[in-house]
């Protein structure tokens, strides 16, 4: 039963992983959920065996993040076998935007370069990668390009994603309604006649309580989602194109705003996923171990070395998040 609903959850990924639209790389400690001044932190993530007292059996992902003191990232290193593998560079505008992001081999070789230009509102206005195989006795490619439009309230209307080496492109539309909240998105794509429509429904607190996905005017997938008073994601109902219920989420997590337990149910109120994540964290209250149970058994284990910036001293007293966010403004 257990591995039918992997398989499951594995095709609803697929399904809906065409609505993941490119944005600016996670490039700020917030993005990463880290409170302070963080200066570089070692992520390790692998496969635990409990009957190896929660030995290490294979690691999924090794990098470093490398931050400034506006806690914006400038480098970011992966690590194959504890050895340097590619690594990324970030550079910023006199806006404290991103505008750069280079990709080299261990050996310094440019691998691409992305660069990003916005608008006079400071929003995204295009997003630009290019390769450079020239290392390899070819020319520069642009692989991948982005544009975003918006109307005169600010608001995302079109995204377009194209590429010079393909002649294939999509492009998303955005509409509003009511107190200018998105409503749907129509997405059509060069190389075949399909079109994707996902509508939004919102509650009078503006928070998202309905998503459904439809394609080609039937529906493939809808969702459905409530939240617990402190706005967090408490249950999550997953049906099929045909309404159907499949699976029900539910979420808990601790006075830190972590979650600690993630459990589902098909129709037949049967349990098909049931995590739990243990934490330990520093004195700011960023996890520095995060373990997950799949039932009893250890399934992953998560590790980051956290190194600060001596400027955190200016409010590490502060126990109260809320407080520190507060502290961090005045001082930025």
């Amino acid at each position: 039963m257990r591995k039918q609903a992997k398989k499951l959850l594995l095709a609803i990924a697929l399904l809906s992983s065409w609505q993941a639209y490119s944005q600016v790389t996670p490039h700020t400690t917030t993005d990463y959920h880290l409170e302070g001044y963080p200066k570089q932190v070692r992520y390790m993530k692998f496969e635990s065996d409990s009957a190896l007292k929660n030995q290490r059996t294979s690691f999924i992902e090794d990098y470093q993040l490398t931050f400034n003191d506006q806690r914006q990232l400038i480098e970011r290193t992966n690590y194959i076998n504890g050895k340097k593998d590619r690594y990324s560079t970030y550079e910023y505008d006199n806006n404290r935007q991103l505008f750069k992001e280079t990709l080299l081999e261990a050996n310094n070789k440019i691998v691409s370069v992305t660069e990003y230009t916005y608008n006079y509102l400071g929003r995204i206005a295009e997003i630009t990668t290019i390769e450079y195989p020239q290392s390899r006795g070819g020319a520069n490619t642009v692989v991948r390009h982005e544009s975003y439009e918006y109307n005169k309230k600010g608001q995302q209307i079109k995204h377009i994603i194209s590429s010079d080496n393909s002649k294939e492109s999509r492009t998303t539309q955005f509409f509003y309604g009511p107190q200018d909240s998105l409503i749907y998105t129509i997405t059509t794509y060069s190389y075949n006649k399909n079109v994707d429509k996902v509508t939004y429904k919102r509650d009078f607190k503006h928070s998202l309580i309905e998503k459904i996905n439809i394609r080609n005017d039937k529906q493939t997938r809808r969702e459905t989602y409530s939240y617990n008073d402190k706005g967090l994601l408490e249950q999550k109902e997953v049906y099929n194109g045909k309404n159907k219920k499949l699976l029900t989420y539910t979420y808990k997590y601790d006075q830190h705003n972590y979650m600690i337990e993630e459990i589902a149910v098909n129709d037949k109120d049967v349990r098909t996923i049931e995590y739990y994540y243990k934490y330990e964290k520093d004195k700011f209250f960023n996890w520095t171990k995060r373990t997950v149970y799949d039932i009893w058994d250890v399934k992953y284990t998560e590790i980051r070395k956290i190194e600060y910036e001596d400027k955190e001293h200016w409010y590490e007293e502060m126990k109260d998040a809320d407080t520190k966010r507060v502290v961090r403004d005045i001082y930025e």
